[in-house]
């Protein structure tokens, strides 16, 4: 099974999700080290992976990563390419290099996976995970749009190759609370969905999880997609263990009233529930 853009976001929860149902998964990403990272997860989750490097915009990047998987692998059951990049800017106010970078990573880098996977695979299926209906922009709409009818005229064309497209209905939060979309890929991609061709699939997601104001900002960073938990986690230990050498060369005269702060704020944090779908944080006491 191939994953594209795994290092975070919709990638992530969706490659996880193939892990936990007992496929091999190929992580690919232009971050390998972040492709990494999702590739060991999933092996911890119980299922094979191995991270790629792979600029999905790129003609060389794609063919060179399906010849890499059919070396390794001999045969690929599927592919997840998420193509959910979204434009917030003004449509009055969009510039062309933004517009550009815009299709090339969604409708070109899709129609790149499909052209190379038409041709590689004798018989198999694609998923496109497109922009979430919730970015209403102009510039949005056409992409979302332009990817229902690319996976249609592909898969009309193909009698082995299908495509459907995943519509999410908002941006990525954690796999937890993306457990809805990362439900649907699996059944696209699964026997049941056989008889599916140029299927363009909304996904209504619930709300991503909402925290209380003085954990802000350290769990601000954890509800963005862009951050991993486990880079946010070794953050806060460093800062507290740097607040606790400062305490120390100044003998000890914290702030009465921030250490109690940091304390609540820190009691809340170990009681609250995994924003990313992880272990809850050690007990301070074992800080």
């Amino acid at each position: 099974m191939l994953v594209t853009g795994v290092g975070q976001g919709f990638g992530r929860a969706i490659a996880l999700g193939w892990g936990r149902a007992g496929y091999d998964v190929v992580c690919a990403d232009r971050d390998v080290e972040l492709a990494s990272k999702t590739a060991a997860e999933v092996e911890e989750s119980g299922g094979q992976a191995i991270p790629i490097q792979i600029d999905v915009t790129v003609t060389m990047d794609v063919r060179h990563a399906f010849t890499k998987i059919d070396e390794l692998f001999g045969r690929l059951e599927g592919v997840v390419h998420v193509a959910s990049r979204s434009s917030s800017a003004n449509p009055l106010a969009l510039t062309d290099n933004e517009f550009t970078e815009l299709v090339d990573d969604t409708l070109r880098s899709s129609q790149l996976i499909l052209r190379t996977a038409a041709r590689s695979l004798e018989r198999s299926w694609v998923v496109i995970v497109a922009p979430p209906a919730s970015a209403d922009a102009p510039q949005n709409a056409m992409v979302r749009g332009g990817l229902a009818r690319l996976a249609a005229a592909f898969g009309a064309r193909s009698d082995a190759l299908r495509v459907n497209v995943a519509v999410p209905s908002r941006s990525a939060s954690d796999p937890v609370h993306d457990a809805r979309l990362v439900d649907a890929v699996l059944f696209l991609g699964g026997e049941d969905a056989e008889g599916l061709r140029g299927l363009e699939l909304a996904v209504d997601l619930p709300p991503p999880p909402r925290v209380v104001e003085r954990l802000l900002p350290e769990i601000q960073a954890a509800l963005d997609d862009r951050v991993r938990q486990d880079d946010l986690e070794a953050d806060l230990w460093a800062e507290r263990d740097d607040e606790a050498d400062d305490g120390a060369e100044d003998g000890g005269d914290a702030d009465g009233d921030a250490d109690a702060a940091t304390s609540d704020a820190l009691d809340d944090l170990d009681d609250a529930p995994d924003l990313l779908g992880r272990p809850p944080f050690p007990a301070r006491d074992a800080w």
